[in-house]
């Protein structure tokens, strides 16, 4: 397992299967044998204008048995009628990219398939749910999603207003995760874990909850579940999804430090991720994942000598890569606060150098060698660099503004 495929790997823990679509014969005839499936997502939301209706995405993955057990209940006579009648329907298979380029259009995230999504006619996301394979479930998701009082747009202010129990506050958690809103993800997943019962934080539902909800490692329920992994491994295990605690785990950890404030932990809290990655089965990862953060805190924190042994270990690990060791020089070379590193650094550039070869990589060695020069004074080496890279960056076909600004300092 590769860590930061962590959250790849979580994200495939509900993955699904296409039915084929029926179109229905006529306009004014409601399609009950199944529900109608519009054939592209542009022409999905023309016609939910045109008849003023919501749109429904069904995400859904070729290879996933528990969107194959949703298929029949898209035949269910009382499902197809419901979702023909009310919404414009259309499936997404996420192993699609032109498909999934919606999604990204859209800033939508999904932690889990299926994943039952609702628009407006204008595109904007007004309900999400997870479902189950009944036709109470299917139809309950979306009558919600009719009621504007009851779906996913009203959780902000039925939160300000005090709602606040365990369904609530865990479908409004859900939400702000699929909806990237970090802030209301967070703000939802906190109050949940107050209000929880701590008699019942050992158990299943309670770790049903943190897969569901939770991607901060300072979460309550975080805290529990890296601390008692085994408990969280064996209700994986009885559920037929062995390993898959390592995943959630290092989803929880990959979303906290790759994020604004995972950019201000401070040297002692990135100490912690990492053990942290121990425990979810990644450790042999840690530093490759947190070096650069560790650097930036050590330098913020005025420890910058203690910052040049990370340097050194990234190196030794990516010598054979000149890109990965040109991108560690300008690490330095960006935020080390003197010229004292330019010593250590200044070979390792030197040892990536007969390995160098496209343009690109030639343009990006030569700006980061002349600016490590620049830094300790040595303008005319300095400038016999950043004309070379700028040489190899018209060559590269690549923008030239970043050589040309290096060049006007000198």
């Amino acid at each position: 397992m590769k860590f930061p495929l962590l959250i790849s790997a979580a994200l495939f823990f509900f993955t699904g299967c296409q039915s084929k679509s029926q179109e229905t014969n006529s306009t004014s005839q409601v399609n009950t044998q199944e529900i109608t499936w519009i054939p592209t997502v542009e022409e999905a939301f023309a016609l939910a204008k045109k008849q003023n209706k919501l749109v429904f995405i069904e995400c859904y993955s070729p290879t996933c048995p528990v969107c194959q057990t949703m298929e029949p209940l898209f035949k269910n006579p009382e499902v197809a009628k419901f979702y023909n009648t009310n919404f414009v329907n259309y499936k997404l298979d996420v192993g699609n990219q032109e498909q999934v380029a919606f999604l990204n259009q859209k800033n939508i995230f999904l932690p889990s398939f299926p994943q039952f999504l609702f628009f407006n006619a204008d595109g904007q996301l007004v309900h999400q749910g997870d479902v189950v394979n009944t036709v109470a479930s299917i139809n309950g998701v979306a009558k919600m999603a009719l009621d504007p009082a009851k779906r996913a747009s009203s959780y902000p202010e039925r939160l300000a207003k005090g709602e606040a129990s365990i369904d609530f506050l865990s479908a409004y958690a859900n939400y702000a995760l699929v909806a990237k809103d970090t802030v209301a993800n967070l703000t939802a997943a906190n109050r949940l874990f107050d209000i929880y019962p701590k008699d019942k934080i050992g158990s299943q539902e309670s770790w049903r909850l943190t897969k569901k909800c939770v991607r901060d490692i300072d979460n309550g329920f975080a805290k529990y579940w890296f601390d008692h992994v085994p408990q969280a491994a064996a209700f994986e295990k009885a559920d037929g999804h062995e390993g898959l605690e390592n995943n959630i785990l290092g989803a929880i950890i990959q979303a906290s430090l790759y994020s604004p404030r995972g950019l201000q932990y401070t040297s002692t809290q990135l100490q912690r991720v990492k053990a942290l990655m121990g425990k979810a089965g990644a450790g042999q990862y840690a530093e490759g994942v947190t070096w650069e953060y560790e650097i930036r805190a050590l330098i913020r924190e005025n420890k910058a000598p203690q910052a040049l042994p990370i340097g050194a270990r990234m190196y030794e690990r990516y010598k054979q890569n000149p890109p990965s060791v040109i991108y560690i020089a300008k690490v330095f070379n960006d935020l080390y606060p003197n010229s004292s590193y330019v010593p250590e650094v200044k070979p390792w550039l030197q040892g990536i150098k007969s390995l160098v070869q496209a343009d690109k990589e030639w343009a990006d060695f030569y700006l980061e060698w002349g600016r490590m020069h620049q830094k300790i004074g040595d303008l005319k080496e300095a400038k016999l660099a950043g004309e070379q890279a700028k040489t190899y960056a018209t060559k590269a076909n690549i923008p030239l503004d970043r050589f040309m600004r290096f060049l006007q300092t000198l």
